[in-house]
């Protein structure tokens, strides 16, 4: 599968590392050409590329900026989107209430790209336990939380996750995407208030106590 990743950082830089490792094309896409580089470097089958080259190159498209839409929609008409942001935190640091007013991200995402086949997934994983080896994951039960309008989409989405060792939970349609925000909010605000039990409990899997497996 051709896979087009839009902004490196974290998110973008570990989930594409691991689908690359995992076999598929992947394009990482920055504004610094820089660091489109040093993230295709040592992979096969992975190249750097501007935003807009891996948003045209992807099959499949991980949308990472947060509540930032494409300036042309049309390069991901037709394209599964998917979109792993969660809101940023309030100006006290803690994170917004359960229910937020409003859309959701993705379907901020969605309205802006309409021909565009959007699904919110793996917002609620830390990127560090994706270095883990995905036998070991798959074992914890670890699963991510897919919100779409889209079946075929979704099932993408449930392989791709299946691919670094993660199950799928579907939400239903893209109106239940503030679920899969809210989780993420409730998640970084235990973590911000008790960081050391919920650290190991985010991902659903304290893979830290998992003794035995290699």
């Amino acid at each position: 599968m051709r896979i087009g990743i839009v902004g490196v950082g974290p998110v973008g830089q570990t989930l594409g590392t691991s689908w690359a490792r995992a076999g598929h094309a992947v394009a990482f896409g920055s504004r610094d050409p820089a660091r489109a580089a040093e993230a295709a470097t040592g992979l096969a089958d992975a190249r750097a590329a501007s935003q807009e080259e891996a948003a045209a190159f992807g099959e499949v498209v991980l949308w990472t900026p947060r509540d930032v839409m494409p300036t042309d929609p049309d390069i991901l008409a037709g394209k599964i989107v998917l979109d792993p942001n969660n809101r940023g935190p309030g100006p006290d640091g803690s994170y917004a209430s359960p229910r937020p007013e409003g859309p959701s991200l993705a379907e901020r995402l969605q309205a802006a790209t309409p021909r565009a086949r959007v699904v919110k997934a793996f917002n609620t994983v830390v990127m560090r336990l994706l270095k883990e080896d995905s036998e070991r994951l798959r074992s914890s039960g670890a699963q991510i939380f897919l919100a779409g309008d889209d079946a075929e989409a979704k099932t993408v989405a449930a392989t791709l996750a299946a691919d670094v060792g993660l199950g799928a939970v579907d939400l239903g349609g893209l109106e239940s995407a503030w679920l899969a925000e809210a989780m993420a909010d409730a998640f970084r605000q235990a973590m911000r208030t008790s960081p050391a039990g919920w650290r190991q409990a985010l991902l659903f899997a304290d893979l830290a106590g998992m003794k035995g497996h290699k």
